[in-house]
């Protein structure tokens, strides 16, 4: 074998070596393709075939057979031209060659029809164990969107029910379930609050929210390795002008043992954002991506990398931040891969408790002064997780359940909103009381002798030859209940009617036990009733056997009559 053809034995196996990377074949076991409604097999450009309504009878059970179509629309693709309605409770059910994970994508377009206005359609979607979609609805008759699950199936068969709500309808264009490899979700992921482990993520079901090819452009199903969307990163980012897209060779991406195409293709790994003007002599900044997401929930945040930027090795080290807290702190691709243009993938996991209406990623430098400043990302994926009652949509799932992280905030909010509403109502009652305050509370030099009451049980007296001396030079005053003070000359003030009060208050007291004691027993004869020099009253009964009513003390908690008649009395024993 001459030196040439050794050259081309080299080549050819670095060829098929790099195709081998590029494309690598994956044939699902279960491939389910149905074009809801249609009257014929949809071939699409790509390859695959949509079987029609009729071939997709046996998976059928409903008690309607409406379907309807369009000639053209400005859709991607022809399986959006028809579709199913359902005006009751239907359901398609599917054979499992195998349990395991399952891609499950519904397309919906809600086309102009003379008999049902599909843009006014409320429904749900549902399988035996999780909610798709809950109270799901289309306003814009030209909007196609397209619904994208992950789904460990864990039985032979899977069922898929679509529920239209009271006086509505549902519908579907198309319907693809599909077999994803057991190796695209591994159990356990790195947790971002609180910081640590996470497992069980094969246990849960998700939605595919976003898939970015960072720096490049958009990657068709037929270009990836499973058939996946991946649109640019532009619109995410919070300012363009803090980055910068590169791109090199697809052909260049060397896969490692243990990660496979099948998680993402070359040509993701191959463009990537990085930071602009990163030599700067101050290069304080972060490159930020802004996503919309819902609180309740919370995302699987995976993050694809590949250092296409790099010289040599051990140069670039960066930090990666998710909702502003360090998700990797001084990442070194080249110390995890032992080389360059080699992929990675970190999988983090943001609970909904670390979450508001936003997710925010970003890629930032390492402070420090060795090597090359700089920070990339080549991908992102977000996948919405579903809740603790097995949701993808609403707090509820298919048993009723209802989320208890959802449960958990409501109740947080409702003895919130009892506490606001019970300050509220405090000062309400403060502000009422001050409107209707007396016209001296001036004279009477305090705020709490009319707002609030006092009570001579919880009151102390105390003396003092300091600050609190009155006018007349007596030292002496009391401190009660709320630290009202009542000097000796306020006390002699109030004696001129305090004792004509005090007879006024026993003898309305009086009347009103008399008159309780005729309602209990009308039969009674009052024998007699006089008053007493300590103000108690007895009444006597004609019937023997009966006792006597308690001895009334009228006490006037508001008015502060009582204490001033025991405070006088203690000033003057002094």
């Amino acid at each position: 074998m001459t030196a040439t053809h050794l050259l081309q034995l080299i080549l050819a196996i670095s060829l098929l070596h790099q195709l081998t990377n590029a494309s690598v074949l994956y044939t699902p076991e279960d491939n389910y393709l149905i074009d809801c409604g249609s009257s014929a097999t949809s071939n699409l450009h790509n390859g695959r075939a949509f079987k029609s309504d009729q071939q997709s009878i046996p998976y059928l059970s409903t008690k309607s057979e409406i379907k309807i179509s369009i000639p053209s629309a400005n859709v991607p693709s022809p399986i959006y031209l028809s579709a199913r309605v359902f005006v009751d409770d239907s359901k398609y059910v599917f054979q499992m060659s195998r349990p395991g994970w399952h891609w499950i994508r519904l397309h919906f377009f809600p086309m102009n029809n003379p008999e049902f206005d599909l843009t006014k359609s409320v429904f749900s979607v549902e399988t035996d164990d999780v909610v798709l979609l809950h109270s799901f609805s289309i306003s814009n008759n030209t909007q196609w969107i397209r619904k994208e699950y992950l789904l460990n199936v864990t039985t032979e068969r899977l069922s898929m029910k679509f529920l239209p709500m009271h006086n509505s309808a549902a519908f579907i264009n198309a319907i693809e379930i599909i077999s994803a490899p057991d190796i695209l979700i591994s159990d356990v992921g790195s947790s971002l609050f609180p910081i640590g482990d996470f497992s069980g993520l094969s246990t849960r079901s998700y939605q595919t929210v976003y898939r970015l090819n960072m720096g490049g452009v958009t990657i068709t199903p037929e270009n990836d390795t499973l058939g996946r969307d991946w649109e640019p990163d532009l619109p995410f980012l919070k300012s363009t002008k803090v980055a910068k897209a590169v791109s090199v060779s697809p052909s260049i991406i060397t896969y490692p043992d243990g990660l496979s195409p099948l998680i993402a293709p070359n040509s993701l790994y191959a463009t990537a954002t990085v930071m602009a003007n990163a030599q700067v002599t101050n290069p304080n900044f972060n490159v930020t991506w802004n996503f919309e997401v819902e609180p309740s929930f919370g995302y699987l945040v995976r993050l694809h990398f590949c250092d296409i930027v790099s010289k040599s090795i051990n140069d670039l080290y960066f930090n990666v931040y998710i909702n502003q807290k360090m998700a990797i702190s001084g990442l070194d691709l080249s110390s995890i891969t032992s080389d360059l243009a080699v992929p990675y993938y970190k999988d983090i996991v943001a609970n909904a408790s670390a979450l508001a209406d936003k997710l925010t990623v970003q890629i930032g430098p390492l402070n420090q002064n060795s090597g090359t400043v700089n920070a990339i990302l080549n991908g992102l994926e977000v996948l919405k997780m579903s809740n603790s009652v097995g949701s993808l949509d609403g707090e509820f799932g298919v048993d009723g359940s209802q989320d208890a992280m959802t449960l958990n905030r409501g109740t947080v909010a409702a003895v919130g909103f009892a506490m606001m509403f019970g300050a509220f109502v405090g000062l309400g009652a403060m502000v009422i009381k001050w409107h209707k305050r007396p016209q001296d509370w001036e004279r009477r030099n305090s705020f709490s002798s009319w707002l609030l009451p006092l009570h001579a049980g919880n009151s102390t007296f105390v003396t003092t030859t300091g600050s609190h001396k009155n006018g007349f030079g007596n030292p002496y005053s009391s401190s009660m209940g709320f630290g009202r003070y009542f000097s000796f000359a306020e006390l002699q003030l109030q004696e001129a009617s305090l004792q004509g009060k005090i007879e006024e208050e026993n003898r309305a007291a009086s009347a009103s036990a008399a008159a309780a004691a005729a309602a209990i027993a009308p039969a009674a004869v009052v024998a007699g009733a006089n008053a007493n020099e300590d103000n108690h009253r007895t009444l006597s009964f004609g019937h023997e056997g009966v006792s006597p009513p308690i001895p009334i003390h009228p006490i006037d908690d508001h008015s502060g009559t009582a204490m001033f008649a025991k405070q006088l009395t203690e000033i003057r024993g002094r």
